[in-house]
């Protein structure tokens, strides 16, 4: 079984990506680097890289693959035919994949990736929420980073529709970042798939997001930015995008709004506006999706919803049914009661009203259910 063999060459911590990817031109695959009797051919590979691909121990590489088996995920790896076939043709496509949730047939998806700012205003949230419910319902895949903010209400969003939804992380499968979004994790699983590259215990360090976002872009079709201020990791998502051949599509927004200078500034660069869902599926015409039915969305919405695993409230949410207990409130006004920031606030909101504690009355208004 090659999983054990790619296990064991992506866990050496001393192969850059350069010599990764030098490597795999020179011996092809992970059994034939580690049936090498040394290491030849590969410019500028450094000892420590040398003596770590001299080191045919299993041990961890086997440890591995347990712990991902026992929390109920599995191991995909570049030569395996449930690998997405989309992200095979990226630059540096991730050798191994690890996901947990539902084995995907890749191949018959419409797979949109929807980015954006953490820290966006109501006109991007409700893009966000539009485009992510037309697109589930027209029968496309909404992929996302489960990141706070635009991603997390793609997310949200697409399951409260009745579709599916891939999210890929910047850590370990058992390292859920944010925090906060562990209900939203369960929830993925159950109706789609989670994805990363890195393996169990990794940590959410800085450098990893980048890297993440290259693979939300690989995955797609089309990457969609609802709304991006001048500096935003979206936007290098949207470079990914450029870079491998893929769609890019953006909403528009008015043009003195800081939350959606990055966005607007690639429309000027070349990226399709767009104002519907169709202008965004009318690019794809062959590929053959079925869309839900508006009573087949709520039914499957519906029985999702129940399905959720809910867990334990965190402190925000806690402080956001107290106040709602006494009365519904608009976004702003429970901003104000508890002292924390909209966006903050925003997204507790979201996850709240996915687990069935919250409804939304008359536009931004808030109650208890």
């Amino acid at each position: 079984m090659n999983i054990i063999y790619w296990l064991w060459f992506t866990l050496k911590e001393n192969i850059t990506e350069k010599t990764r990817i030098a490597l795999l031109e020179r011996y092809k695959n992970a059994k034939n680097i580690y049936d090498a009797e040394k290491i030849d051919g590969i410019h500028n590979i450094s000892d420590k890289a040398v003596d770590d691909l001299l080191d045919k121990s299993l041990d961890k590489a086997n440890a591995v693959m347990h712990k991902i088996e026992n929390m109920g995920g599995y191991i995909v790896t570049i030569e395996d035919e449930e690998y997405p076939p989309l992200l095979k043709n990226i630059y540096d496509p991730p050798c191994v994949l690890y996901m947990i949730g539902e084995h995907i047939k890749w191949e018959e998806l419409l797979t949109v990736t929807v980015v954006g700012t953490r820290t966006h205003d109501d006109y991007g949230r409700r893009a966000t929420e539009h485009f992510a419910r037309e697109l589930a319902k027209m029968g496309a895949t909404i992929v996302s980073g489960m990141a706070r903010g635009i991603d997390s209400i793609a997310g949200i969003t697409a399951i409260k529709t009745g579709g599916k939804t891939v999210a890929v992380l910047g850590s370990g499968l058992d390292v859920i970042y944010p925090p906060e979004h562990a209900g939203l994790y369960q929830s993925i699983r159950k109706n789609g798939v989670v994805i990363t590259e890195y393996p169990p215990g990794t940590r959410p360090k800085r450098e990893n997001f980048p890297r993440r976002n290259r693979i939300m872009a690989g995955l797609s079709y089309g990457i969609l930015v609802t709304q991006a201020p001048e500096k935003s990791g979206a936007l290098i998502t949207a470079n990914y995008a450029v870079e491998n051949g893929r769609d890019l599509f953006v909403v528009p927004s008015d043009i003195f709004n800081i939350h959606s200078v990055g966005s607007n500034r690639l429309i000027r660069q070349g990226a399709k506006a767009v104002m519907t869902a169709e202008d965004i599926t009318g690019e794809y015409p062959y590929i053959k999706v079925t869309p839900l039915s508006e009573k087949i969305a709520k039914t499957i919405a519906r029985d999702k919803l129940k399905e959720l695993d809910l867990t334990a409230l965190n402190d925000l949410q806690v402080q956001i049914v107290k106040a709602l207990n006494n009365e519904p409130m608009t976004s702003d006004e429970i901003s104000r009661h508890t002292g924390v920031a909209s966006f903050e606030v925003n997204s507790e909101l979201m996850m709240l009203e996915l687990q069935g504690i919250i409804k939304k009355i008359n536009g931004n208004i808030y109650e208890l259910i």
